[in-house]
């Protein structure tokens, strides 16, 4: 039938259900590899709250499987991965002199008004103290404390150096201890605001045991006290009333202004305090900044100085706080810090993490400001415009006088009119009583008559209207021929004449009483706007000063930076003057400098309500306290982006490896037995090459690290290094006994030292005779250590990610040849080629940690020269301080020059070779790090490829309904996720903000108030009991740190808890 050509052809579907699954796995994790190259931290942050969600429905999954081998290992793999979402924490330090505005500036950053003590009390300028954001949801915890106090052992060791101190060579306490200064007086003083209750005599025969065993004192050390809060003024008295310290200054007075020296001394905890920790709900630290206020690192306590060093080295940021006035003057950005604290920055790498904060901005003088920073033309004329102002003021003001002259005049005349009407009124009043008045005496001396619209006359007018307007009384007798009586409408008459005049006079006062209002508001305008004309000026002088400021800090900075380059520099042969070590201009401005004023940004945030307001600034913006508080949070986006990227990244890893698991629905991948023999075969085979050649990769590049660490650094540090410390040695060890105005010290200051194994911070400044013979090695090691660990090492472990993801990508092509050769489980391996980029996305992030613990393991190692020089001379120091007795100071010196001539050689080598076998330490830790995480890898491509290619993990064997059901569960809720991260992708930042900010995970728990809270008074109640029974010689310290822990409802927490 030639019609059938015509009838249309069966057409083909245009695509397949082998089509749709195809593009369903192409398309499978988008959104979520789309969101974890994202840079926003607040997106990532919500794509890591939508993440943890996930990890929980995946897991309550796979746990309807029970013991299933494969639903065992995932769980592992979401526990696992669950736990790499954690909050970063970006350690802050602040460090200033004394009286630099540092703890103001912090009052202000967090916006309290006062929580951080401002005033100069021993106990603020001696304890570390670190303020984070405060996650708890407690009310009553809104404020939060925790006040670690030192060990007992710790507290021993220091009361061994106090008696040392206050007691003389016959066992009395020292005449010294009477002068508050020296080193026996500062001990004296120690010892007595701890043990309150002890007098002279009896602290004469009491022994170091004896103090240790005091309750007071056994119920504080080793115990973590805590303060919980809802307002900010009853915390900080709470917190104030621990850590206070009465100095000098602060004493009790009498009724007549004298010292009270009667008064009852109280027990102080601010000897035994070791850190501090401050928690708060301030959005300054709400992504994670954690801001350290550090005293130094030379306090005279070693359990303080320790924490202080122990938050330098891990500190992201380092603010460096100067008063403005000082900055400049000073060369603060060149010299606050010292050389020996730059050069440790050079070591650490932590340059770049310096801040220069400029304080007290509003102090200035105009003047001086005007004429150093050439303001003239500025201010020229705006005092051009406050001379018209002045001028004007001055006819205003003549104004105003005439006008209150005229008001005094008509307000007379007002008051004689009423006089008059009062008299008037009372003559009709008795010609009603029938009485006959007469007008009222004439004066004609007073007479004048009333004209409101007539220059009002200065002369106070006299009370006279006119001629029958005379005040005298209304006579009734008839005596005088030419008077008559007054008749009813006589008086109406007058009346009506007088409330006439009454209401004129009444408005003419209202009128020149709006004049002198007028007048007023005039004035007024004037003074608004010569004040703020002088807000101007101000304002000018503190941003010009600030502007110079910044610019002469940022030069200062990279100068001293450069002099600490050449200063080894130019010892090599090579140096040349002309060419830079770096790029300076770029270390200037890159250095980040804020011109804060902390009490005129607390005075326009509406605090600080009893102090006047601070001339030149109306906007919070000018205080540039805001600036300070967003470049806070900024620190954190670095470490917020990685920490997210790396949990997304992880998490992405393991849905795409649960992706090809859940699509394995037991029926197999079309393979015979033998086929499937074959393919086993052949994947174990790449399998093992591809684990020989991972590990190849890992050894290749820690060996590549140790060979560039052997040439540019080890060679030197056991070579000239070390000579040139054994040089130095002698001289700068008769130095230390020198004359003092040679550079040597005091004999009782060289005293203190030696008693304090080498390091003492006395009135004079610190010393540490340890590190001063240690500095000829930083000096020579310096530059090469920074090459080594800034820039050679951190290079050769990136080139890690390469090498590696060159490896995974070798076998998969390997892989997909020989599975597309054979037709066979070509979409599902479109899953595992995805797997590609978080494979190489996890060797990017195990470069980026390897070079982390690089930096950390080498900031540990760089500060061991110190520590052992000290163990070397420990039996020198222990030897000169057992010296007593005339000549001892000349004995102490002998003891310890002598030691350090013979000893030298030994002791520089044997840091060195210390320094040496832990860099290598390192090292090995770090590729035994690696080699594990590249095996994590390894065993996941062996599960994913093994599963898809081989079926070995399935095989012929039939699914149960059971599991069929947990993996299609599995497959939708992986499908579903994709909705969830594409809705974060196309969010708003606020509403993801409002959205996910409850959910983001807290590492943090909540505390609990009422097992966890001590209030100030529960410390008095250990004080009571302990006056009650103060010769108690109790247990050892370690046992009632024990109790208090119990009492308080928990260990103490160390600093990883928080």
């Amino acid at each position: 039938m030639p019609e059938q050509e015509y009838l249309p052809h069966p057409q083909e579907p245009l695509f397949s259900a082998q089509d749709d699954y195809d593009l369903d796995c192409a398309e499978r994790g988008v959104p979520l590899a789309q969101l974890a190259n994202e840079e926003t931290p607040e997106r990532l942050e919500a794509g890591v709250s939508i993440g943890l969600k996930v990890l929980s429905e995946l897991e309550s999954a796979m746990k309807k499987l029970g013991a299933n081998e494969d639903a065992t290992a995932y769980l592992n793999l979401i526990d696992r991965t669950r736990k790499e979402a954690v909050q970063t924490r970006t350690v802050v330090g602040v460090v200033g002199n004394t009286g630099a505005g540092k703890s103001s500036v912090i009052n202000a950053l967090l916006d309290e008004e006062r929580l951080v003590p401002t005033n100069c009390m021993r106990a603020c300028t001696a304890v570390v103290t670190e303020l984070s954001y405060n996650h708890s949801s407690n009310e009553a915890a809104k404020y939060r404390a925790e006040i670690e106090f030192i060990k007992p052992e710790e507290w021993r060791k220091e009361l061994n150096v106090l008696f040392k101190e206050v007691f003389d060579d016959e066992g009395r306490i020292s005449k010294e201890v009477s002068n508050p200064d020296s080193e026996a007086g500062v001990a004296y003083a120690k010892m007595r605001s701890v043990y309150n209750k002890k007098t002279r005599e009896m602290l004469s025969n009491s022994s170091v045991q004896t103090l240790m065993n005091d309750k007071k004192v056994r119920s504080v050390l080793g115990t973590t006290r805590k303060i919980n809060a809802r307002d900010p003024s009853t915390f900080y008295k709470s917190l104030q009333r621990i850590i206070d310290s009465k100095e000098k200054g602060q004493e009790k007075l009498d009724k007549n202004g004298n010292i009270n020296h009667n008064v009852k001394r109280e027990f102080e905890h601010w000897p035994l305090i070791k850190v501090v920790k401050i928690y708060l709900k301030a959005p300054a630290l709400s992504t994670g900044a954690v801001i350290v206020d550090l005293p130094g690192v030379h306090d005279s306590n070693a359990a303080r100085a320790a924490v202080a060093e122990g938050y330098m080295k891990q500190c992201t940021g380092l603010w460096i706080v100067a008063p403005i006035n000082r900055a400049v003057d000073d060369k603060a950005a060149k010299t606050l810090l010292g050389d020996t604290f730059k050069r440790q920055l050079k070591f650490d790498g932590t340059y770049s993490a310096v801040s220069f904060i400029c304080s007290k901005t509003d102090d200035i003088s105009r003047t001086e400001a005007a004429d150093s920073l050439q303001l003239g033309d500025q201010m020229t004329e705006l005092d051009a415009r406050l001379n018209l102002i002045d001028e004007e003021r001055r006819k205003v003001k003549r104004k105003k006088k005439e006008a209150e002259d005229h008001f005094e005049d008509q307000e007379a005349v007002y008051d004689e009119v009423d006089g008059s009407l009062e008299v008037w009124e009372e003559l009709m009043s008795q010609l009603e009583n029938g009485k006959t008045v007469y007008a009222p005496q004439q004066d004609r001396s007073k007479k004048r008559k009333l004209s409101s619209s007539s220059p009002p006359p200065r002369k106070r007018p006299h009370r006279a209207i006119d001629s029958d307007d005379d005040t005298g009384e209304a006579v009734e007798t008839a005596s005088d021929p030419e008077r008559q009586a007054l008749t009813e409408e006589d008086i109406a008459k007058k009346l009506g004449e007088l409330k006439q005049l009454k209401k004129e006079a009444r408005n003419a006062k209202n009128d020149a009483k709006a004049r002198i209002g007028d007048v007023g508001h005039e004035l007024k305008r004037l003074d608004e706007e010569e004040d703020e004309l002088e807000a101007k000026k101000s304002a000018i002088c503190i941003a010009g000063r600030n502007e110079y400021s910044r610019g002469a800090i940022r030069l200062d900075f990279a100068k001293g930076i450069k002099e600490l380059d050449e200063e080894e520099a130019q010892d090599s042969d090579d140096f040349n003057p002309e060419e830079d070590l770096r790029d300076y201009d770029e270390v200037a401005r890159s250095l980040p400098v804020f011109c804060v004023s902390s009490r005129a940004y607390q005075k326009l945030s509406g605090r600080m309500k009893n102090d006047n307001a601070v001339p030149g600034f109306t906007q919070l913006s000018e205080t540039e306290i805001p600036q300070l508080q967003a470049h806070a949070k900024k620190l954190t986006v670095k470490g917020r982006q990685a920490n997210c990227r790396r949990f997304l990244n992880s998490l992405k890893q393991l849905m795409l490896s649960l992706a090809l698991w859940s699509s394995d629905d037991g029926t197999g991948n079309n393979l015979t037995l033998q086929q499937r023999d074959v393919e086993k075969t052949f994947l174990s085979r790449k399998l093992k090459e591809l684990e020989v050649h991972l590990d190849k990769v890992v050894e290749t590049t820690l060996s590549d690290v140790a060979e560039e660490m052997s040439e540019q650094l080890l060679a030197k540090l056991t070579g000239s290094a070390v000579d040139a410390a054994v040089r130095a040695a002698g001289p700068k060890a008769e130095s230390w006994g020198m004359p003092k105005p040679d550079g040597g010290l005091h004999w009782s200051t060289y005293r203190a030292t030696v008693r304090r194994n080498g390091n003492y911070a006395g009135s004079s400044g610190p010393r540490d005779f340890n590190a001063e013979l240690a500095e000829p090695i930083y000096k020579h090691l310096a530059s090469a250590w920074e090459k080594t660990f800034q820039r050679r090492l951190p290079s050769i472990l990136q080139s890690f990610k390469r090498s590696a993801t060159s490896v995974v990508k070798q076998f998969h092509t390997a892989v997909e040849t020989r599975t597309r050769e054979r037709g066979t489980g070509a979409a599902r391996l479109n899953l595992l080629a995805q797997q590609l980029d978080q494979y190489s996305a996890t060797f990017g992030d195990l470069c980026s940690k390897a070079v982390t613990s690089l930096n950390e393991g080498q900031r540990d190692i760089n500060r061991e020269f110190v520590p052992a020089i000290a163990v070397a001379m420990e039996p020198a120091y222990n030897e000169a301080s057992e010296e007593k007795g005339t000549g001892s100071f000349k004995r102490m010196k002998g003891r310890v020059n002598d030691h350090v001539t013979t000893s030298k050689q030994q002791m520089f080598h044997s840091a060195a070779e210390q320094v040496r076998r832990s860099l290598l330490k390192l090292c090995g830790t770090i590729k035994e790090s690696m080699l594990c995480k590249a095996d994590e890898v390894y065993l996941a491509m062996q599960r994913d490829y093994t599963s898809v290619l081989s079926g070995v993990n399935v095989g012929d064997i039939q699914l149960s309904r059971e599991e069929r059901a947990t993996r299609r569960e599995v497959d939708q809720l992986i499908t579903g996720a994709d909705e969830h991260f594409a809705e974060v992708m196309q969010g708003e930042l606020d509403e993801l903000k409002d959205k996910f900010d409850a959910q983001m995970p807290i590492v943090e728990k909540d505390q609990d108030v009422a097992d966890d809270h001590m209030d100030v008074d529960d410390f008095e109640d250990v004080d009571s009991e302990s006056d009650a029974d103060e010769d108690d010689d109790g247990s050892d310290g370690a046992e009632s740190a024990q109790l208090e822990e119990q009492e308080m409802g928990g260990a103490t927490p160390t600093a990883d808890d928080t």
